[in-house]
């Protein structure tokens, strides 16, 4: 029973998904936990050679999958009644603009088979490749994840599970963290200000490709010049903090990231004139100023922003020999534009950190006293710090505001830093592995289970609950306050203490920071002797 703690702790944690979602999804989550069984039993395993590894691991993947199935058949016969839908609805398979009618008990009974061979055979295959050389290992992991990401959409169009809308916006939110990474993780810098760059990256992809100021450019030349943009905007906010420390840099950056949303919000009225002759340069009427000094045709001054109302429609990408409308309603080649930005990102992140820079922020990290006594250039590098990560959020905004083709200065509040935040420090700091993790966790939460959740109880209270309640008032509070989507920010807060108390390096951190965090508790359990030493 001991052995199979793990298999059971994961797939109950799987089970939950496939317990608000069912049908197509246990094919899915039933695959995943597989997988992470494996790998977690894999990597315990006392066996030496690949075929005993993954021997040993078929069973923990087939009792994941099976707590995966559980899940989904409780979906079925126990949640979907509750909510007040039929058992017998019918799900469709898509394929293209055909679309096949499949009845529920059909889908539940295949999802249910594919469900757990699919665990089993991933867990066997994931358990087995960690008895092969690492260099070996890793290609087969690299192998393995990317035809999971290849296959994925295709499955989620055909089978029709709607997920594809949430997992664009986490990916969007993961090539964020990456960049939030580089300031918080590697430089040890507390950035509270991040969405600012966010708003700048998808403001200046407004603004040059879209009718707000007549300027059409193209997507694939905006995206850099909103990197670019970021960037500037990064060693802007870096200058001024180069002395600051700890909660002063938090407070400053915290300043900065709301002063960013209020400019755009009020770019509604701009002149631009020489202040000593007072000429119009931008913003002019060019009936009554001087008609060659106007820069800018309009007939008065120039509403930049649109404020409250937004940048409103932004421009797509356009493929040679491919149709106008690619990039249109259709979320394939969103998804995989988004995938290639973040491998991209992952690519340049990983030479930075291996590379000298990469060092010299881990130096300032630890001890900037000391860095800057071993000749490294604590302003330099902490406005490459800066400057790298705003470059990120800014690739992430450009592309941000092209997806949903408009951009509002509401959307950029400072609940997008703490939330990008959470994702670092959940992941781990230092680890882009523990990022990606702690951004699926995270945003998958708030873009995807959540609603979910908000949508089964608010069927289950109309179905179930409310038609027994006659009290107006506690028929208001039933309706009304029980919503998840009402408490996310208090659970992503509550996740955080819990993290800072439990495991404070986050699930997935780096070697480094795992190190920095327990090296007194390494020190009070080494003996007397290494511990005087490692105290001094």
């Amino acid at each position: 029973m001991l052995k199979l703690r793990p298999a059971l702790t994961i797939g109950l944690a799987a089970a939950f998904v496939t317990f608000l979602f069912g049908g197509w999804s246990i094919v899915v989550i039933g695959l995943l936990a597989g997988a992470m069984t494996g790998l977690n039993y894999g990597q315990r395993s006392l066996k030496r050679t690949p075929r005993e590894i993954g021997q040993e691991a078929i069973v923990p993947g087939l009792v994941a999958a099976g707590m995966v199935v559980l899940g989904g058949v409780v979906f079925s016969y126990v949640v979907t009644p509750a909510v007040g839908k039929p058992l017998a609805y019918s799900l469709f398979l898509k394929f293209g603009k055909t679309a096949v009618r499949m009845d529920y008990f059909f889908v539940l009974m295949i999802s249910i088979v594919a469900g757990v061979l699919l665990g089993a055979l991933a867990s066997w295959y994931m358990a087995s490749i960690q008895g092969l050389p690492e260099h070996t290992r890793r290609a087969r992991l690299i192998i393995v994840l990317v035809v999971f990401l290849l296959i994925f959409p295709f499955f989620e169009q055909i089978t029709n599970m709607q997920w594809m809308a949430a997992v664009i916006t986490v990916q969007i939110f993961i090539l964020l963290a990456l960049g939030l990474n580089i300031v918080v993780g590697y430089a040890g810098l507390l950035d509270l200000g991040y969405a600012a760059f966010f708003a700048i990256g998808a403001y200046t992809a407004g603004l040059l490709n879209s009718p707000q100021i007549d300027i059409s450019w193209n997507f694939w030349l905006v995206i850099w010049i909103a990197a670019a943009v970021g960037s500037v905007a990064g060693l802007a906010l870096g200058a001024p903090t180069l002395r600051l420390r700890g909660d002063y840099l938090a407070i400053v950056t915290l300043g900065f990231g709301e002063i960013v949303p209020v400019v755009f919000r009020n770019l509604i009225t701009v002149t631009l004139r020489e202040p000593i002759t007072r000429i119009c340069f931008v913003g002019c009427d060019p009936v009554k100023e001087v008609r060659n000094a106007c820069l800018y045709a309009c007939t008065g001054p120039l509403d930049l922003t649109a404020g409250e109302k937004g940048i409103n429609p932004i421009g797509r990408p356009l493929i040679p020999f491919t149709p106008e409308n690619l990039f249109g309603a259709n979320y394939l080649p969103w998804y995989f534009l988004i995938l290639v930005l973040i491998l991209f990102s992952i690519f340049l992140i990983r030479r930075m950190h291996q590379s000298r820079i990469g060092r010299a922020w881990m130096a300032i990290r630890e001890d900037e006293l000391a860095a800057s006594q071993m000749g490294i250039d604590p302003v330099k590098t902490k406005l490459m710090a800066f400057a790298m990560g705003a470059t990120f959020s800014g690739f992430a905004g450009a592309f941000y505001g092209s997806y949903i083709s408009a951009i509002f200065p509401g959307v950029f509040d400072f609940s997008v830093s703490v939330i990008v935040l959470c994702m670092v420090i959940l992941g781990g700091l230092g680890n882009m592995v523990g990022v990606i993790i702690g951004g699926i966790l995270i945003m998958g939460t708030d873009r995807l289970f959540l609603p979910q959740m908000a949508t089964l109880l608010k069927g289950f209270m109309t179905a179930t609950v409310l038609p027994n309640v006659s009290h107006p008032a506690l028929r208001d509070f039933l309706t009304f306050s029980l919503d998840p989507i009402q408490f996310r920010l208090m659970l992503f807060g509550l996740v955080l203490v819990i993290m800072m108390i439990v495991r404070p390096e986050g699930l997935v951190p780096s070697a480094e920071r795992r190190a920095e965090l327990h090296a007194g508790d390494e020190a009070a359990g080494a003996p007397p002797l290494e511990a005087e030493v490692a105290a001094h």
